[in-house]
C-alpha cells in the first residue's frame, strides 16, 4: 500500500478544476496544514522553485524536522535545457539545489527530482550525470524526474541515472496501468503518484464542468456512482482509490488547509474496502482533457 505525502502547489499557487481555481490560503493557515500533515503521520513533502514561495514555506515549516522527507525540482532553464551544454547544465544543477537548501533550511535533500523531464532530456543524459555528480557531495540522496506521459517515464525508468518517477494517476487517469507501472517494478524504481483528484475534478466541481470538460465531469460521475460516495465524499474516496493500487510507494495529496486534508485523511479512510473491491474500467478520455497543462487549449479552443 503506497505511503501519503503531501503536495505543496495548492499551498502557493491558485489551484483547482476548470473555472473553479482557487488562491493559495494564507501562509500561517498553509504552515498549519503541513503542521497538521506531520502530527497524521504523513512524512514525506513534495515542493518546487516553480511553486512560487512553497519550499520557503516548507523549510519555515519543517525545516528542522529531520523525520520528515522533503522532495523537490531542479528550476526549470529559462530557455529550456536543450539550450545549455553539458557544463552549464551542471553549473545550473548545482546552484539550483544549493538555493533550494537555502529555501528548505536543510542540510541535504532527500530526493531531488527533474521538473517536467521528457525522453530527449533524459536519453541526453547530461541532467543524470549532474545529478550524480550532486549526490556523491551528500547534498541529495535520491534523484527522480517528474512527468506528463507514458513515453517520458518509460525513458526515466529505462535511466540508471533515477530513482524515482512520478507521475500522474487517478481513479480518471488511470494511463500507468498500461505499461509504467509493471516497468517501474522490474527496474525497482519508486513511483510517486500525483494530481490523485485529478487537480480537483473528482471533487464537488466536477459536477458543474461543462463545455469542453464535460466527458470530465461525466466521467467524475460515473466514478462516483462506482464507489458509492456522494459528490462531497468523492474526494476522499478518490484518495482511497489510489491507495488501493498496487505499485505505487507514495500518492501525494494536494490539501488547500487543514480541514481539507483531514477530510481527505477520513474519506480515504471510510472509503478503503469499497476502493479495494472496485473493479472498475479505465474511462475513455483522451490525452488532452487528462493532462491539465493542456486545459487552456481547451477553453481557447472553445472562445
Amino acid at each position: 500500500m503506497p505511503e501519503l505525502g503531501i503536495g505543496t502547489a495548492a499551498l502557493a499557487l491558485p489551484y483547482g478544476a476548470p473555472g473553479s481555481e482557487r488562491p493559495a490560503p494564507d501562509p500561517i493557515l498553509a504552515r498549519r496544514t503541513l503542521l497538521a500533515a506531520v502530527e497524521r503521520g504523513v512524512r514525506l513533502f513534495d515542493t518546487a522553485p516553480a511553486y512560487g514561495e512553497a519550499e520557503a514555506l516548507l523549510g519555515g515549516a519543517l525545516g528542522r524536522r529531520e523525520e520528515c522527507l522533503v522532495a523537490t525540482k531542479l528550476a526549470i532553464p529559462l530557455g529550456g535545457w536543450e539550450e545549455l551544454s553539458p557544463r552549464e547544465i551542471r553549473v545550473h544543477v548545482r546552484v539550483s539545489a544549493e538555493a533550494s537548501l537555502r529555501a528548505l533550511r536543510r542540510e541535504r535533500i532527500d530526493l531531488l527530482q527533474v521538473h517536467n523531464a521528457d525522453e530527449a532530456l533524459v536519453r541526453r543524459g547530461a541532467v543524470g550525470d549532474a545529478l550524480a555528480e550532486l549526490r556523491a557531495t551528500g547534498l541529495l540522496v535520491a534523484t527522480g524526474a517528474t512527468v506528463y506521459n507514458e513515453r517520458d517515464a518509460l525513458a526515466v525508468i529505462a535511466s540508471p541515472a533515477f530513482d524515482s518517477v512520478q507521475i500522474p494517476y487517478s481513479a480518471l487517469d488511470r494511463r500507468p496501468e498500461r505499461a509504467v507501472l509493471s516497468a517501474a517494478a522490474d527496474a525497482g524504481t519508486k513511483v510517486i503518484a500525483r494530481s490523485l483528484l485529478l487537480r480537483g475534478v473528482l471533487s464537488p466541481a466536477g459536477r458543474c464542468l461543462n463545455g469542453p470538460f464535460e466527458a470530465l465531469g461525466a466521467a467524475a460521475d460515473t466514478v462516483r456512482e462506482a464507489l458509492g460516495a456522494s459528490w462531497e465524499e468523492l474526494p476522499g474516496a478518490a484518495v482511497a482509490f489510489a491507495l488501493s493500487r498496487p505499485g505505487i510507494a507514495y500518492a501525494l495529496l494536494g490539501p488547500r488547509d487543514e480541514p481539507e486534508l483531514l477530510a481527505l485523511l477520513e474519506g480515504a479512510e471510510r472509503f478503503a474496502q469499497a476502493a479495494a473491491r472496485l473493479e472498475l474500467a479505465p474511462p475513455d478520455l483522451p490525452d488532452r482533457l487528462l493532462d491539465p497543462s493542456r486545459w487552456p487549449q481547451e477553453v481557447a479552443g472553445v472562445a
